[in-house]
């Protein structure tokens, strides 16, 4: 019941009472004086019936309308928390780090639990109600799925991972918008780094992608050396560019044999024998792929000098290669070494 109906049907019921009252006190009573600390109150008996019940009634409309403001006031503040809550849980999807102030305990507690929650969206259309949380759902759907979407308004970091993998669904082949993106990666660590990197090891030059200073992976070197021997491919690399890509990343014993099939057919014998030569003294792990080139030359004379230097167990298969070759039984070397190492 509100208080207006509560003091309307209070009312009604202390007129009744008090008509009531009236009517059954006699004529010569109808006043009581009432004496107290020397001072004296006469009023009409059908009042002092009614009195008690007024002071109840006052008192009541007080209690309620002091928890009426109460509840308006934590119903507001509930409001508040719950706006920021939405709104933190919106950021915290979007990937985005930020303080937000609550004034109720359960909300503080929400807020403290989803700052050590990692969310991973699921693509199922569910709604959760909640109209902003629903579109952000569906703007993480579309990125996801290579779409470009408008984040301007929610202005992120400029390192933010969403926004950077939203550029590079914008940049797709571009080169500069890539850069853009990378210019925000101090490291490729996350997901849309690698990605844009990705894009610019397949499109740019060897000198915009050295701009970076990224260690590059086995994958990478092997990508841009493919690049280099694709006839159909612009990109170009000199002798001393090819070189650096091969000291200067930790390429393992299995990457420097791959990237020596890759690049026989495209230098000159001379030059690629040079290049594995001076990289096996200077890597124990080129050593494989520079007697690789040894056997494709067929510098038999050459293989054996560098294998009797060698300790027993070592390069087991080039040696029994070696044998092979010298007891008249040719074998072709990729055949037989394929992708082994010692």
């Amino acid at each position: 019941m509100g208080i207006k109906a509560y003091l309307f049907f209070s009312f009604l019921l202390l007129a009744i009472v008090g008509i009531y009252t009236y009517s059954i006190v006699p004529s010569e009573n109808t006043y009581y004086t009432l004496t107290m600390f020397g001072y004296s109150l006469k009023l009409p008996v059908a009042v002092w019936f009614i009195v008690p019940a007024f002071i109840l009634l006052v008192a009541s409309v007080a209690h309620m309308v002091f928890y009426s403001v109460k509840n308006f006031f934590i119903k507001r503040l509930m409001k508040k928390d719950y706006e920021a809550l939405i709104t933190e849980i919106k950021y915290t999807l979007l990937g985005e780090e930020k303080e937000f102030e609550y004034k109720s305990d359960p909300f503080k507690v929400l807020s403290i639990a989803l700052k050590r929650m990692k969310f991973n969206p699921k693509s199922e259309d569910t709604k959760t109600g909640e109209k902003e949380i629903d579109d952000i759902y569906e703007i993480l759907e579309k990125i996801r799925n290579g779409e470009y979407v408008d984040l301007k308004k929610f202005r992120l970091r400029s390192d933010n991972e969403l926004l950077n993998q939203n550029r590079l669904n914008f940049a797709k082949d571009d080169k500069k918008s890539i850069s853009e993106i990378l210019k925000h990666c101090p490291t490729l660590d996350s997901e849309a780094c690698k990605k844009a990197f990705d894009a610019l090891l397949n499109q740019a030059s060897y000198a915009d992608i050295k701009i970076y200073k990224y260690k590059l992976t086995n994958k990478m070197v092997l990508d841009l050396l493919k690049r280099f021997a694709d006839k159909e491919d612009k990109f170009t690399l000199s002798i001393e560019e090819i070189k650096e890509l091969l000291e200067t990343n930790d390429l393992d014993a299995n990457g420097f044999l791959t990237t020596a099939k890759t690049l026989k057919n495209v230098l000159e014998p001379d030059t690629l024998l040079k290049l594995y030569d001076n990289l096996q003294l200077k890597n124990h792990d080129a050593a494989f792929s520079y007697l690789y080139i040894l056997f494709e030359l067929r510098l038999i004379d050459k293989a054996r000098e560098f294998l009797d230097g060698t300790d027993e167990g070592d390069f087991e298969k080039f040696k029994i290669l070696l044998f092979l070759r010298d007891n008249g039984k040719f074998i072709d070397t990729d055949y037989f070494i394929c992708n082994a190492r010692d």
